[in-house]
């Protein structure tokens, strides 16, 4: 702080010592400021030199004499209404304009009728010190300033010596002790007002500094918080990135721990698979190769017969082992394409009802196959991938006969809209609530039953559940356990009129 108060005293100039006037703009500025803090002053001072110059008119009546009438008009009809004059122009717009101009005028004017008392009772020291009031007064507290005030007092110095000297009645010796006492006076008021006003412009000059510093330090502090609150918005930012950095670091990181488990699992699951379907596929081998062995061994036909059907029942249980492993490796290698054309529905789900009448789980179980058609009559037209649906359903209907012993197996369609609403269901074994959650994954099979009383690889759902996820829809299945089971499955289709499917045939 004390080094900031020195350069701000250092950075304060004057165009002159004598004058103490600024510079620059800082004059005009420091006598607007001078004349707003000095106004009620000067307005007070007036008033109270008003009534002492009154006041002293009392003594007038004890020392003046013959000369009473004359110092009572100097007194009430010369100095105190000039006072009283500038003290009512002071509440006038223009004063500012000429304020100081009439402080001295008032100063001088004061000064002249007191003057002409002493110098017609030069023996009367009252007066005087009636000079010594003015002279305070026009230095100290009327606001003159101190250059104008010093002036004033030398001025009413010359005058009263002039004053004195033309009227020889005046004894010189008056004349000079007078003047010693005036001059001290002068000096004394005037060395007090230039330092009072030298100081006062000091500490105006500091003001102004401070204010411009404090403008400044303002304006850096709103910089400061604004470049803070940039800073702060972008650290938020970046912290708000590195959180979502981190989370989905950690995402990644719990996705890939999954996608090990669930590697690792699959790694085991197709160990598994390979280790049943070698075993699967040495079953229909063994009865194959075994029986056909002994094809020429049978004692009859009948024997014949029944070797050959053996036969005949292993190599089919064979090919639909290769099929399925067949479909998983092209899953599995993403070659699947989806090819739709327009085809008759209601033709197709009567294709699969013919297939299963004659069906060994039909015809050995003696199940009642049902079909249902959402759509009246023998043709309903619709755009999908025909392949796949045929193979979805008859993946579904034969699951179905496969794990119903005593009953039936209904499947049929609605459509709702564009969307295709498939159900099979049937009065088999039924599914345990725990087995639902997982019958859909490939190679469970293998893990829930390793030695299944069925003939299945397990396989036969994952990839009904792929053609249809392929084909835009989903599966799900309701089952109660020794009671039976529905799956149902819905597709987005296109329905078309009969024209449409009569140029695909000619095409």
């Amino acid at each position: 702080n004390i080094y900031f108060n020195e350069q701000l005293i250092k950075a304060m100039e004057f165009d002159s010592k004598l004058t103490l006037n600024f510079p620059d703009d800082r004059e005009r500025k420091y006598r607007d400021y001078y004349y707003d803090s000095s106004i009620v002053t000067m307005r007070v001072s007036f008033v109270v030199v008003s009534l002492l110059i009154g006041l002293f008119g009392y003594l007038d009546s004890i020392v003046a004499g013959d000369y009473f009438t004359l110092f009572v008009e100097i007194r009430f009809l010369g100095i105190i209404p000039f006072l009283i004059l500038v003290f009512g122009l002071s509440f006038t717009k223009r004063f500012k304009d000429y304020w100081q101009l009439a402080l001295f005028l008032s100063y001088i004017m004061s000064a002249m009728g007191i003057l002409m008392m002493i110098i017609i009772l030069p023996d009367a020291s009252i007066y005087n010190s009636g000079l010594m009031l003015v002279i305070f007064a026009g230095s100290l507290f009327i606001r003159l300033r101190y250059l104008a005030a010093s002036m004033a007092g030398v001025i009413s110095l010359v005058l009263y010596n002039l004053f004195a000297l033309y009227f020889r009645e005046v004894d010189i010796t008056s004349i000079i002790t007078n003047d010693f006492f005036f001059i001290s006076a002068i000096l004394i008021s005037g060395f007090a007002s230039y330092h009072a006003e030298f100081y006062n412009r000091q500490n105006f000059d500091l003001y102004n500094q401070i204010a411009v510093k404090n403008k400044e330090i303002k304006n850096n502090n709103v910089n400061l918080e604004k470049i803070v609150e940039k800073r702060t918005a972008t650290l938020n930012s970046r912290n708000h990135e590195l959180n979502e950095e981190v989370n989905y670091r950690k995402i990644i990181e719990t996705e890939l721990i999954a996608a090990k488990e669930k590697a690792e699992q699959s790694d085991k699951l197709k160990s598994a698979f390979l280790a049943n379907m070698s075993h699967e596929i040495r079953t229909p081998m063994n009865g194959i190769i075994g029986f056909a062995n002994l094809l020429h061994e049978a004692e009859d036909e009948t024997e014949l017969n029944e070797f050959i059907e053996i036969i005949k029942k292993n190599g089919d249980h064979l090919l639909n082992l290769i099929d399925d492993i067949i479909d998983l490796s092209k899953i599995e290698a993403g070659i699947l394409e989806v090819h739709t054309k327009p085809f008759n529905l209601n033709l197709l789900t009567k294709e699969i009802y013919d297939l299963f009448l004659m069906e060994n789980n039909v015809l050995e179980k003696g199940l009642q196959l049902i079909l249902k058609d959402g759509m009246p009559g023998n043709e309903f037209y619709i755009i999908t991938d025909q392949t796949r649906l045929r193979q979805v359903l008859i993946n579904l209907v034969k699951n179905a006969c496969k794990y119903t012993d005593v009953g039936s197996v209904e499947f049929g369609y609605s459509v709702v809209k564009n969307k295709l609403n498939f159900y099979v269901k049937n009065t088999g074994i039924g599914i345990s609530d725990k087995l639902q959650e997982s019958i859909f994954d490939r190679f469970m099979q293998v893990t829930i039953d390793n030695k299944p009383k069925r003939e299945s690889t397990g396989l036969g759902l994952a990839i009904t559940k792929t053609y249809l996820k392929m084909m835009g829809g989903d599966i799900q299945v309701r089952s109660t356990l020794n009671e039976g089971s529905e799956f149902s499955f819905s597709l987005p289709i296109e329905i078309v009129e009969r024209s449409i499917n009569d140029k695909e045939d000619e095409l």
